[in-house]
């Protein structure tokens, strides 16, 4: 099983990453490490991980890996989460057979709700 943890590219210009996504744009920007997904990849022999938001990465950016692996694990928090889905979404487009997983305090404390809503 090929696994890649995502730290999905967010909204242009606005700041993402890590344990959170701040929906403002700010003069400096600062980017913590994805630890969450860093933590969870370092268990899994030949993952890849992917930190989007501070590479300016886009959705076409990352397709080709999204294409090439099946197990996804994404992380979320409350304030992405709509986004979120949203790169679900259009990784199951591309990928119909991966298995998504999302990670991040959202799901942890709102499993069931987060499920339905991204379903």
């Amino acid at each position: 099983m090929k696994a890649l943890f995502l730290q999905a590219p967010s909204f242009d210009g606005y700041d993402g990453g890590a344990g959170a996504r701040y929906q403002m744009k700010r003069e400096v920007k600062s980017f913590w490490f994805p630890t969450w997904l860093a933590q969870a990849a370092a268990m899994v022999p030949g993952s890849k991980l992917i930190d989007a938001p501070p590479h300016n990465l886009s959705f076409k950016d990352i397709e080709e890996d999204v294409k090439s692996h099946d197990f996804i694990v994404i992380h979320t928090s409350t304030p992405s989460f709509k986004s979120d889905c949203k790169t679900a979404t259009m990784i199951r487009a591309i990928n119909p057979t991966a298995k998504i997983g999302l990670i991040g305090a959202k799901v942890a404390v709102e499993p069931v709700e987060s499920m339905e809503a991204c379903s």
